[in-house]
């Protein structure tokens, strides 16, 4: 019997179909910046599946789903679309965000790097409590970089204010990964057997066609 598709594959598909018309439509308008963005957006969401083929890995699906939606919301329509600018508040929404999500990445990275973590205890959960709340301020950092690269190569404005913006962000980077390391730690086992199972269920996704 065939297994049916998850929704994070026809998410992918849906939104896939959005961005292709866009990209035609900067590039006709010779919009480099966004006709870039646009293809940006497309390579770092098929990314995810590529790597669960090319390394034998499963990322859990509800993840995933989180972190296509938001490569969507910050790349395609942030960057691509101008929602920077049309809203004040779309940046400190994703900023909150991203904190939260990289620190579930940090987890799921922690887990492939060693697998002995599923195996609960105080310590365990201390520790990746700590990774994945670290690993999400680096991922803010860098992603400081970029807003700074930006503004400087391509006369962009999504550092606003300078060190009021970037302070700004990196308070809700950390709010966003304190609250994940926060319910990594208290769930415990309950979080850890579920990156198990998940793991040991679902078969590598190739990357939809």
């Amino acid at each position: 019997m065939k297994r049916k598709k998850p929704f994070v594959f026809w998410l992918y598909i849906l939104l896939w179909i959005t961005i292709v018309p866009m990209t035609f439509f900067h590039l006709a308008r010779l919009n480099w910046l966004s006709t870039g963005m646009c293809l940006l957006t497309l390579f770092f969401m098929t990314l995810p599946f590529s790597l669960e083929t090319r390394y034998k890995l499963t990322i859990p699906r509800g993840f995933l789903t989180v972190l296509i939606l938001f490569l969507y919301a910050s790349i395609f329509l942030g960057t691509a679309n101008r929602f920077y600018s049309v809203f004040w508040w779309w940046d400190k929404m994703l900023h909150g965000a991203s904190g939260f999500i990289f620190a579930h990445m940090g987890f799921l990275l922690l887990m492939f790097l060693d697998p002995r973590q599923k195996q609960d205890s105080i310590m365990s959960r201390i520790l990746a409590a700590l990774f994945s709340f670290s690993f999400s301020l680096a991922a803010g950092g860098v992603w400081e970089i970029y807003e700074y690269t930006m503004d400087c190569t391509f006369g962009t404005l999504y550092q606003g204010i300078g060190i009021h913006d970037t302070m700004g962000d990196i308070i809700l980077d950390a709010l966003g990964a304190l609250l994940f390391a926060l319910l990594l730690y208290f769930q415990g086992n309950r979080r850890f057997q579920s990156i198990h199972r998940q793991s040991s269920r679902h078969q590598p996704q190739s990357p939809p066609h």
